[in-house]
């Protein structure tokens, strides 16, 4: 048997893949697994035998357990499964991100959660951003935003306080457009002692957002429209989310350096 012709026995029936996790917790016997798994005591046996041919499972004095070979099945199929829920879960995000992801650490993703416009939920991810953002003064807010917004200028405004370390990176188009829609909240940001604006050759075609210990990393459409984020603040998901952040803050340089 090809390991091919492996996997398809135990995708092709729900029951063998109830035996496999049950088996992994502790060994059973046949009639056992029939009641726990949902299934005819011959389907169990059957399987059990399939298990055996494949070195997966032995049997001892009429019980079942499984080999360091069956062990191995189970752990990597589980994560598989996990894998293949993860994609299809953030399946939207991934659509209009996908280069971003490229280089995440395998598992930071499954560690994320996801928040997608929907037709009944427009505002789902910008109302998610707002909350993970807050309206007390944080410690210090680090972003990257590839649009003009209203609603972001005014959400950075309210955790900007007097000790707050803020840095924001936009690309040249973003900075022009801020100039010209407003020109009041850009004067005053530039005469903010701890608030520096970064300006990048590349264009931005996500965002960013790190503040007090919480990663946000979000997706947008070929319109600028906010389609989904994921955020979480796992070590492994901030430490990615500032890795990204490093990687563009590492192309732009600040507005003053600009300007002179």
């Amino acid at each position: 048997m090809s390991a091919r012709e492996d996997v398809a026995f135990l995708v092709g029936s729900q029951s063998r893949e109830a035996i496999l996790q049950a088996l992994a917790v502790e060994p059973r016997r046949p009639t056992d697994l029939a009641d726990i798994c949902d299934c005819a005591r011959e389907t169990a046996q059957r399987t059990l035998a399939g298990f055996c041919d494949r070195g997966w499972v032995k049997k001892t004095e009429g019980v079942y357990h499984l080999t360091a070979g069956g062990v191995m099945v189970h752990d990597q199929y589980a994560e598989f499964i996990g894998t293949v829920e993860c994609a299809d879960r953030m399946s939207e995000f991934l659509a209009n991100a996908a280069e971003i992801c490229e280089g995440a650490p395998p598992g930071v993703l499954s560690q994320m959660n996801i928040t997608t416009a929907a037709d009944n939920d427009p505002h789902a991810p910008l109302n998610r951003y707002l909350t993970i953002v807050g309206n007390e003064p944080v410690d210090r807010f680090r972003g990257v935003t590839p649009i003009v917004s209203r609603v972001f200028n005014e959400s950075a405004k309210d955790v900007l306080g007097p000790d707050t370390r803020m840095e924001l990176v936009v690309d040249r188009d973003v900075l022009e457009r801020s100039m010209d829609a407003y020109p009041e909240s850009f004067e005053r940001a530039q005469d903010l002692d701890q608030f520096e604006l970064r300006v990048t050759d590349e264009d931005l075609d996500f965002g960013l957002l790190l503040v007090d210990g919480h990663g946000v990393v979000s997706a947008y459409d070929e319109h600028g429209n906010l389609t989904s984020l994921v955020d979480g603040d796992a070590p492994e998901v901030v430490s990615w989310v500032e890795s990204l952040y490093e990687s563009v803050c590492s192309t732009s340089i600040p507005l003053e350096q600009l300007e002179s």
